[in-house]
C-alpha cells in the first residue's frame, strides 16, 4: 500500500512541476512577444511609418511580414 501512495504522490508532483513549467514558459513567451512588438513599433517610428502601427496591432499577417522585413 505504501508503494501506491508514493507512486500517486510522485505523479502529483510531476503534474504540478509540469504545470509550473508551462506557466513559466507562457510568461517568458509573453515577455518575448511584447519585446518583439515593441522593437517593431520602434523601428516603424524611426522610419516614419507610423501609419503601420495601428495595422500591426490588429493584423497578425502584416505584423509577421514586418517582423521578417526587419529581421525581428
Amino acid at each position: 500500500m505504501g508503494g501506491k501512495v508514493l507512486e500517486l504522490e510522485s505523479e502529483r508532483l510531476k503534474a504540478e512541476g509540469e504545470a509550473i513549467g508551462r506557466a513559466e514558459g507562457e510568461a517568458i513567451g509573453q515577455v518575448q512577444g511584447e519585446a518583439r512588438l515593441g522593437s517593431l513599433i520602434t523601428r516603424l517610428i524611426q522610419e516614419q511609418r507610423t501609419e503601420e502601427i495601428p495595422i500591426v496591432s490588429t493584423d497578425a499577417k502584416r505584423r509577421e511580414q514586418l517582423y521578417k522585413e526587419y529581421n525581428l
